[in-house]
């Protein structure tokens, strides 16, 4: 990443961040997809202006030098920057999610099929969320397993979390379990004194950064409880054989949806179907949703 206030020597993308990870690394998905179609192009990341620094870089635009030639970005705190800045720059903007704002002030929208949007020319639906995973080509035969928490999307039961991971863990794989920031911490305890064979517990925060992106990649199978919706996509986009435990879904939920209509699919496999011998598999083509999309944008003249 470079300054924002670094001059550039060639054309730029242009990433609004708000400061959280999970946004970033959307907005990261997609331009790291578009510097494989365009290598001689630079990513900037730019943090998002407060409201008011907005408003008035919108009403008086200032004279950038840099060469933008397209800005990225996700969550609802960098929606009035983007404007901004396409004032100032006048290029396409692209916003990764359903906009707070109406539609129509983004040049492009590519909203998460739980959003509940319909595709047309300024909205394109993806898969999840996008991301920066890409497969290894050396897999190991290890698998992980990753858990979330409570959410308002599915109901949290650790009890039958433990008794479906004991069943998961029969020999055949050595398995890396990793929790989140959402995991109880008694529910690790709790499934680090059963002394799995072939398991071994992480606490998440005693983890080194960058560990998850190393490690799926090179996976061969990795289990999800289903409320991580988006460490669900991420396995996929990696190339592992992807399967979800089973938890109750929240009525109504739309990533609730979303997560059945991958195992519809056959993309995901559930973990009722793997109690009856039916194991997870690859998908049989590549899950990439990030390199999708920026062929499509390059194919719309952008860069």
């Amino acid at each position: 990443m470079q300054e924002a206030t670094q001059e550039l020597m060639h054309g730029c993308i242009g990433i609004l961040s708000d400061g959280k990870p999970g946004h970033l690394n959307q907005s990261l998905g997609l331009a790291d997809a578009l510097l494989r179609l365009r290598p001689e192009l630079d990513v900037q990341e730019i943090p998002a202006m407060p409201w008011r620094q907005a408003m008035g870089e919108l009403l008086w635009p200032g004279n950038p030098k840099q060469d933008m030639r397209l800005l990225i970005g996700a969550g609802h705190a960098t929606h009035l920057s983007l404007l901004a800045l396409r004032r100032a720059y006048g290029c396409p903007t692209i916003v990764l999610m359903r906009p707070s704002l109406p539609g129509a002030f983004f040049d492009l929208r590519i909203e998460p099929r739980h959003d509940g949007g319909a595709e047309n020319e300024r909205c394109w639906i993806s898969e999840g969320p996008l991301n920066r995973m890409q497969p290894s080509a050396a897999r190991s035969n290890d698998g992980l397993i990753l858990i979330g928490g409570p959410s308002p999307h599915f109901v949290w039961d650790g009890a039958a979390l433990r008794v479906q991971i004991q069943r998961l863990c029969n020999g055949q794989r050595q398995w890396q379990l990793s929790g989140s920031r959402r995991t109880p911490p008694e529910f690790l305890e709790a499934l680090s004194t059963l002394e799995i064979p072939g398991l071994t517990v992480h606490d998440a925060d005693a983890l080194p950064t960058g560990w998850l992106a190393c490690e799926l990649p090179k996976s061969a199978e990795c289990w999800i409880s289903p409320d991580s919706a988006s460490m669900v996509y991420e396995a996929l986009t990696a190339g592992c054989a992807v399967g979800v435990f089973d938890l109750p879904a929240q009525a109504g939920s739309r990533v609730a949806s979303a997560i059945e209509g991958l195992c519809a699919r056959q993309l995901v496999t559930p973990f009722d179907a793997f109690a009856t011998g039916c194991e997870p598999t690859v998908p049989a083509a590549a899950f990439a949703e990030a390199d999708r999309c920026a062929q499509r944008i390059l194919e719309r003249g952008w860069l």
